[in-house]
């Protein structure tokens, strides 16, 4: 049975990931970006999705949850994305303490994504005949894309299937920052 994405099982019961050489790279990239967001302020609008409102109703109950909370969430935070980061710079086995490390990480860096995009739960339903329009608004329908597709899985007892297009989806950023060198010359 061939794997269904980058997270391949050993017989050992270790795990391997199996990415180019430039996703790596980018991935990195992209979760040291997210390091460097949560340490410099944790009151940016796009972070708010990682520290969410515990009390809706309640403000004065809401600001003692976070007064509580928010540095245990935000080390937790930085405690996964270091696993991620030292994940990703060795091609070694990996155990399922730090794929969960790297998952926790993926799905912390979606969040932003979704925030920053303005994506809530309720656009996943994407309509292909409002493509051509949604282009015409100004939307990033490859952000858009990779949103969705780094949010595959979430929540779902396979917690590896979120990882299973990301080679297409860090194929897509790659390409997209590509043509983006290039047309700048």
């Amino acid at each position: 049975m061939k794997p269904e994405g980058p997270i391949v099982r050993l017989k050992n019961g270790n795990f391997k990931l199996e990415l180019a050489d430039d996703h790596r790279r980018l991935l990195t990239q992209l979760i040291e970006q997210l390091r460097d967001s949560l340490t410099t302020t944790t009151d940016d609008a796009n972070l708010r999705r990682l520290f969410p409102v515990a009390y809706n109703n309640d403000p004065k109950k809401d600001a003692e949850y976070q007064r509580l909370m928010r540095d245990e969430l935000l080390e937790s935070r930085l405690s996964a994305i270091d696993v991620t980061v030292k994940m990703l710079a060795q091609d070694a086995e990996i155990t399922a303490e730090e794929i969960d490390a790297f998952s926790r990480s993926i799905n912390s860096l979606r969040l932003v994504l979704g925030t920053s995009l303005d994506i809530a739960e309720s656009d996943y339903q994407h309509d292909d005949e409002n493509e051509d329009e949604e282009e015409d608004e100004g939307h990033d329908l490859r952000q858009e894309a990779l949103h969705r597709r780094l949010g595959q899985g979430v929540g779902e007892a396979d917690e590896h299937a979120l990882l299973v297009e990301l080679p297409v989806v860090l194929e897509d950023v790659v390409d997209r920052k590509s043509t983006r060198l290039n047309s700048s010359h």
